[in-house]
Order: structure tokens, then sequence, then C-alpha cells
């Protein structure tokens, strides 16, 4: 019964702002619709006068919690996207207000604004739509005021953990990087991976890092108080098994650790997965975790890697232990390190996977015979990445599709479903996060995010994928306008930062500063 009265409530509101104005037309309606990224559920846009932007403006939030954080954001993405102070007036939630967290709804007519939201989340969701909605007043040289549509929109996520994982190479400069955190705030993402590639400087271990690393703890804590103020959450991670095998073949972005080869005892001798019967590798491997979550202000998540690691339990040492039982050890070692802090640790799926099992036919399974075991002996709060970059294999049923997925949700592990690249794998998996009930989306970009093809793609598609929407559009000049947008919030200095020279310089012509 509430939620029929919420829905008569809301139709009623449409119809009153409504009733003076026809819709506008296709054509028209097209081209604003194809702006906005996630594209929300519900889009009406009305013949009616334009809603301008400015100091005249009345502005009525509503917010279910966290009010007065709220109107404080609001006010000031006001100032610093549309520069203009309109007067914001706060009123009570009523049956309207989205109930969903980070949802949001906006009704603009008649020179008024009204945006209501589930939370602070919601808020800043709204205006990062506004953003993406608004137009410069034209027949002038220089910016006066922005104006949008009579519309109304309404938006919810269909994922409460949305998140998006970045690499840290050798080539990119702060400056690029944080380009990349403030987009994915701009489509509306919470969490956000961020992987050192030999890049972090340990206080202790600088050895450990290329000689001139910017990825510093201080400007670690930079980026953690710009994500914090876009409502987004810096997750660290260090790889406690290895992805560094092939990666080191392929570019090298891994190799700082070839050039000290005082360190072999540490690593196993035919690759660069951490040697787990070495206490020593063990001791280090806590203290490096610990550091870096300091430095990330303890967040309440830590990535732990753990993909890839073809060469483990090769040395003399490993192979005459009991393998999995020492790997269990060190890793729930990590774990408990971490829950002391109210720290989740979080892992890579595909070693937990026997390779060549039919069950996983078609999918990324990369673990020895002894993977189950390993599974089994684990913290089951230890929250799973499952990455798989296509839709679901052929042949699946409705309801069977993505195993993995539902094989670590069934052994009681919380599982996020990470895709790559492929469009039509985001809008699958998303359909089966919400099918099977997981926690949400993990989205990869490993070294593909450069150039505006395979930032347009990721994206995007994570985007939507994690709102549960379908794409109005998807053109590259739509894009080109939020990369602006978005980047007009970097303190720009130079080309080098913006990440460009790298798909167009090829990389052994570049030489990083």
């Amino acid at each position: 019964m509430r939620k029929q009265n919420w829905i008569i409530m809301a139709v009623c509101a449409c119809v009153a702002y409504a009733s003076h104005a026809a819709p506008l037309n296709a054509r028209e309606a097209n081209i604003i619709k194809a702006r906005l990224v996630p594209a929300p559920k519900r889009v009406d846009l009305t013949d009616g006068p334009d809603v301008v932007l400015n100091d005249a403006l009345a502005v009525t939030l509503v917010c279910a919690k966290e009010g007065e954080l709220a109107g404080k954001q609001v006010c000031e993405m006001f100032k610093t996207w549309f520069g203009c102070r309109p007067k914001v007036t706060t009123a009570a939630p009523g049956d309207t207000v989205p109930k969903i967290a980070d949802a949001y709804r906006i009704v603009s007519t008649k020179g008024t604004l009204r945006i209501e939201a589930a939370d602070a989340g919601g808020a800043r969701n709204a205006m990062r739509t506004l953003r993406q909605l608004a137009e410069p007043l034209r027949g002038t040289r220089t910016l006066t005021s922005y104006f949008i549509p009579e519309t109304v929109i309404d938006d919810a996520p269909v994922m409460a953990f949305r998140g998006f994982h970045l690499c840290w190479f050798p080539e990119n400069t702060p400056v690029e990087i944080e380009r990349y955190i403030r987009l994915a705030a701009y489509y509306k993402m919470n969490y956000i991976v961020l992987e050192s590639w030999g890049m972090f400087v340990f206080k202790n271990h600088p050895e450990l890092a290329w000689p001139g690393s910017t990825m510093t703890p201080r400007e670690i804590k930079r980026l953690v108080k710009i994500a914090n103020e876009l409502g987004v959450t810096l997750i660290p991670q260090i790889n406690l098994f290895g992805h560094a095998t092939g990666s080191r073949v392929n570019s090298g972005k891994h190799s700082i650790l070839d050039f000290h080869p005082e360190l072999q005892p540490l690593f196993e001798p035919n690759g660069w997965t951490w040697c787990h019967s070495n206490p020593e590798a063990m001791a280090l491997l806590e203290e490096l975790v610990l550091e870096m979550h300091d430095a990330y202000g303890r967040p309440p998540y830590f990535h732990a890697g753990c993909d890839e690691a073809y060469d483990m339990g090769t040395c003399a040492q490993c192979r005459r232990s009991d393998y999995p039982k020492v790997v269990a050890t060190c890793l729930t070692r990590i774990h408990d390190a971490l829950a002391k802090r109210e720290c989740r640790m979080m892992m890579w799926h595909d070693m937990l996977l026997r390779s060549g099992d039919p069950r996983w036919k078609g999918y990324y399974a990369n673990g020895a015979e002894w993977a189950e075991t390993l599974l089994d002996a684990l913290p089951r709060d230890i929250v799973i990445c499952d990455w798989f970059y296509s839709p679901p294999v052929k042949g699946e049923k409705e309801g069977e599709t993505y195993p993995t997925l539902r094989y670590f949700k069934s052994k009681g592990f919380p599982v996020l479903s990470c895709p790559w690249e492929h469009r039509d794998g985001y809008a699958a998996q998303s359909r089966a996060v919400q099918e099977i009930g997981l926690d949400g989306m993990l989205s990869t970009t490993w070294h593909h995010l450069y150039g505006h093809q395979s930032m347009r793609q990721i994206y995007w598609s994570a985007a939507h994928a994690m709102w549960g929407t379908q794409q109005f559009g998807y053109g590259l000049l739509d894009f080109t306008r939020h990369l602006r947008q978005a980047g007009w919030d970097v303190p720009l200095k130079n080309y080098v930062d913006t990440g460009f020279n790298h798909y167009q310089i090829p990389e052994k012509n570049f030489t990083p500063r």
C-alpha cells in the first residue's frame, strides 16, 4: 500500500508540472538523453521554458538522511560547477523521497528545481546528472550561466558496491590518476581499487618501488581526501601471490624486483610469486599491507590481489611442505591483521578454482589440484572478486549462467563480478549480479584505459551496468564532453598529465618524467 501511495504521489507531481507543456520532440529529446551516463531509469523532457541555473533559481532539497551534509555539498557544487549561489531550501522528506542508498529524483520547472535524495550520495548523484544535462547560455563570448530543460528524472543504482579498478603504472602521473578517479565519481561509482605496479613508496622498503616514483604516501593522502569529498572510497591493492610473471615478460612494469638479486629468497625461483614458506616473506608482506592500509586512511577494504600466480610452490621448501595449508595460513594471517582494523580483505578468484575442472569450462580457473581445499580453509568474509569479461558461455541455460559466481556465493563468500571491455559482458553480468544476489561489481581496466574508445567503453559500460540501465546512446562526442567537464576539476599543468601520450606514442619511445 505504501508503494502504491508513493507511485500515486509521484505521478500527481509529474502531472502537475507537465500539464502546461507537451513532451519534447523526439530528436531533441534523444540528443539530451544521450548525454546522461548512466542512463536514468526515467527521463521526462517537456517543451516548456528552460530553467536557468543562476542566483535567482529557487532550489528545494529533500533528503531522507544526511540532510545537512547534502545541503553543504549541493551549494558547493552549484558554486563550483555552475558559478552560481542559488538559495537552497530544505524540506521535510515525504513519501516520494527515494529509499535506496544513492538514489535521487529531479524536478525542474518554472524557474524552480527540486532535488529529492535518499542521502548525501543521492544528492551528489543528482547534481552530477544536472552537470551532464546543463548547457551554457548562448549568444555571449564568455560563459554567463547554464540552463536545463524542464524535466523529471528518477534513478537508483541496482547494486551497492559500484567499484572501478585502476592500475598505477610507471608512466602514470598523479594528476592523471586523479582524473581517472574523478571520472569514475562523475559516472556515480563509489569504490576504486588502486593497484600499484611497483610504484608505492614504502617508508622502510623504498627498493620495492621504481626510483622517482610519484605514488608516495603524501600523494595517496591527497587523493584519498579528494575521493572522500566525491563520495568515493579508495581501496589499496598489493599482490600477495603473483600476477607478475606474465606481466613482467609482456611489459616490464613489475620488474623493479629483477634489479634486486638480494631479495631472491623472498620469491619463487621461476617468477615473481612470494614464497609462502619463508616466514621472513610473510612478515614482510604483513608489514607492507599494514603500511599501505595506513597510507590510505584505513579504509574498510584491502585488495590482496592473488591472481595468475602460475609458479606457486616451486621452490624446494614449498615443494616439500603441506602447501595448501601454508598458503591458507598466509592469507588468514593477512586477513586477521586487517580484521583487527575492521577491514575486510578482497582477492581475485582464479587461483581458487582448479584448472581443468569441467564445471568451469569457458571460465577462468588457474588453480592447482588443491584449489578447493584452499578455498574451504579461508575465512568466509573475504570478498571474492570473480573476473570474467564476456557474456555467458554459449549453451548455458537461464539461471545457470556464470557458474563461478554462483559457486563462490554457495560457499558463503561475498562476491563481486568483475567485467572488462566487453559491453555485452557488462550487461549480462549486471543481470547476474541482481539475479544471484551478489554484493556488486568491480570493473577492471588493466592496461587498456588509454584512448577515447577504450575509456568510453569501459567507463560507460560499467556505469550503465551498475545502475541497471540500457544505454541511451554511445556517441564519442558525448564522451568527450564528459571528459572535458571532469577535466575542469583537475589541476592540469602539462600535456603528459592528460595520459593521451600513452596511446599516441609507443611505450618504447616514451620516457616518463
